[in-house]
């Protein structure tokens, strides 16, 4: 069987971009986004207004910390934490995962920043858990169950005491890769975790049990939006398959939100813009658009879009292509950014 390093032979960077934009006022500093990019190798990478840094193998989400560092998952099956200096450019510190648990790309800070916790998968037993961490020294200490099978997503509810966690229902195993080992027999939920106890209080799913429930994102008014990507087995059900699923405050059950045809199926990222839900439809090449109860509003053409970061009534937008997007919610109108070309964007952005 292969090594644990023998899967870190591909290259990656993270990337500060600083961006200045037409909608950016003058009296307001210009916002940073912190992005993942990827190829084949390091050769030909470079930062965009800032310094980049090399690590391992693809990654997946960024966690900005306090004072210019930041947290970066590796990419589901992931077998490392990395701790960066995005203003330097420098890699601080990179851990494995500890024995039999493999990181399936997303984590969360507890409100006073001391605590990480990620979504991680148990190899042994098949269950997702989620570990827990010393944010600073990324020391491991312990875990709880995560509720479901593949955790990918997790987010807070009530800051502190309650998470969502997306379980995104698809089993892998380092053994065998990316492949999907269930996939005729997936189980997606969202499960609704106390904290620190790790009580599950609920667990969410959907009829459909091949909609793969991956992404969160909060609307103003409460609702939470759950990006979802499609695991059929002929690719015309691709076509059509429902992106976004709610769960309205005080909700007893998820609810699909109504689907707009030929957006297919695979929802990279989701951002939440005041009671408007955007997700990347990267497959699609659309920024798909929805009210929080669940009415879709028209889509917006995009290259392969990936990350989304929201902030206020606005929001960016990556593109897999190298493209960076800027969208505005009081006039629905989206932008393509001057100077920003050259990376293969992975799919999260986040804004610090």
């Amino acid at each position: 069987m292969p090594s644990r390093r023998d899967f870190l032979r591909c290259s990656l960077q993270i990337s500060a971009i600083s961006l200045l934009s037409p909608w950016v006022k003058a009296s307001e500093p210009a916002p940073t986004l912190l992005s993942a990019y990827w190829g084949e190798t390091v050769n030909g990478f470079g930062a965009i207004n800032g310094k980049g840094v090399d690590l391992p193998s693809r990654g997946h989400a960024i966690l900005p910390l306090p004072d210019g560092e930041a947290i970066v998952i590796s990419r589901r099956l992931g077998l490392w934490l990395a701790r960066i200096n995005w203003q330097r450019g420098e890699l601080l510190q990179l851990a494995d995962a500890a024995f039999d648990r493999h990181f399936f790309g997303h984590a969360l800070l507890t409100p006073d920043a001391s605590t990480l916790l990620t979504t991680e998968n148990n190899d042994d037993t098949c269950a997702g858990l989620l570990g827990i961490y010393e944010a600073h020294t990324l020391k491991r200490l312990g875990e709880i169950p995560s509720g479901g099978i593949g955790p990918h997503e997790l987010l807070w509810l009530v800051p502190g005491k309650i998470l969502a966690v997306a379980n995104g229902g698809i089993l892998t195993l380092p053994e065998t890769g990316r492949t999907k080992l269930n996939r005729g027999a997936m189980n997606p939920s969202v499960a609704l975790l106390e904290w620190p106890s790790g009580k599950l209080l609920a667990n969410y799913s959907l009829p459909d049990k091949a909609l793969s429930l991956r992404h969160l994102a909060r609307a103003s008014d409460g609702t939470l939006g759950i990006a979802m990507q499609a695991e059929y087995a002929s690719a015309s059900q691709h076509r059509d398959a429902p992106l976004l699923a709610l769960l309205p405050p005080g909700g007893e059950r998820l609810i699909l939100a109504e689907q707009p045809a030929g957006l297919m199926g695979y929802g990279a990222s989701i951002a939440a813009v005041g009671n408007e839900f955007l997700i990347s439809a990267m497959r699609g090449n659309q920024l798909a658009r929805w009210r929080s109860n669940g009415s879709p509003l028209p889509a917006l053409a995009v290259p392969r879009p990936a990350g989304i970061a929201s902030r206020g009534q606005q929001a960016w937008i990556s593109s897999e292509e190298g493209g960076l997007y800027q969208y505005q919610a009081a006039d629905q109108s989206i932008q393509r950014l001057a100077g920003y070309t050259q990376q293969k964007w992975d799919n999260h952005l986040v804004l610090v």
